[in-house]
């Protein structure tokens, strides 16, 4: 009579597709899926308990994100899943592009700015805050 939770959280959304893996969060799931878009492989995300809404609201989930493939897609995944797994973490910081000065100078120009863009918003809700209290301390 009633659907046990777990029993739920693997079952596919559409038919012909089936369960790969379980990301943890929202950043996780983008990179699997991006991999697998290089194979050309579509991956349907189906969140758990309220994970969607977290991701609209606060811009990730750590509720875990169920990722699912065509049934005939289902092997090639795995390998490349598999595959990816193999990399360690000194193998990626070797990457040519994690030594590229353009890049990180780039970079630091985004934050700058991105910086400068919250330093303005907080004046601005500074000011607009006196403003309220100047308003209201007339009123009386």
């Amino acid at each position: 009579m009633f659907i046990n939770k777990d029993d739920n959280n693997r079952k596919p959304p559409f038919d012909g597709q089936v369960f790969l893996t379980t990301a943890s969060d929202s950043v996780e799931a983008d990179i699997i899926e991006s991999k697998l878009a290089e194979a050309q492989i579509p991956v349907y995300k189906k969140y758990r308990e309220p994970g969607a809404y977290l991701n609209l609201v606060l811009g990730n989930t750590t509720m875990g994100i169920d990722l699912f493939v065509p049934e005939e897609s289902i092997e090639e995944a795995n390998s490349i899943l598999e595959s990816a797994s193999d990399v360690s973490d000194e193998e990626i910081l070797e990457d040519p592009s994690f030594k590229d000065d353009s890049i990180k100078t780039k970079n630091e120009e985004l934050l700058n700015n991105l910086s400068n863009k919250a330093k303005l918003i907080g004046v601005v809700f500074i000011v607009a805050v006196i403003v309220l209290i100047i308003l209201y301390a007339l009123k009386l």
